[in-house]
């Protein structure tokens, strides 16, 4: 019953926050649609820990999905509170934050290929130049 309960509770809250973006913010179809893509294919067990709350190594990517257009704004601009959002989530440095926002607009058409214009593709490739950032760090070190 407690697992029933869970899953419940979590639908409830995945329909009211999306219901709440849609209504309180400049929040258009494809950023809900993302949203529903990624939580459909996503089981609640995956991205919510035992107490409820949403594991560290999802808030990232569950962030992204829900925030996707305003971060792609704010990658093309190189600064903004929702890149600067996903920096933190990512777990960057404060002092790599600086690197890491002109790193991501630089390869602005990288990360929006109109093909693999996805939430999980972005993130995915940001993950990975963060990578290559940290390794080329290690080399001049």
């Amino acid at each position: 019953m407690g697992i029933m309960t869970l899953k419940g509770l979590v639908g409830v809250l995945v329909l009211a926050s999306t219901g709440f973006l849609a209504a309180g913010c400049n929040t258009t179809k494809a950023t809900v649609d993302t949203f529903a893509k990624f939580t459909s294919s996503t089981s609640p067990g995956e991205w919510i820990d035992a107490d409820g709350v949403i594991q560290e190594s999802q808030k990232a990517r569950l962030f992204t999905a829900v925030a996707f257009e305003n971060i792609e704004q704010d990658i093309a601009r190189g600064n903004g509170e929702y890149l600067t959002s996903l920096a933190v989530l990512m777990k960057v440095p404060p002092g790599e934050q600086d690197t890491f926002r002109t790193r991501s607009q630089s390869n602005y058409p990288l990360l929006f290929v109109p093909d693999r214009r996805t939430a999980e593709s972005m993130l995915g490739m940001l993950t990975s130049m963060r990578q290559d950032l940290r390794a080329d760090s290690q080399q001049v070190e």
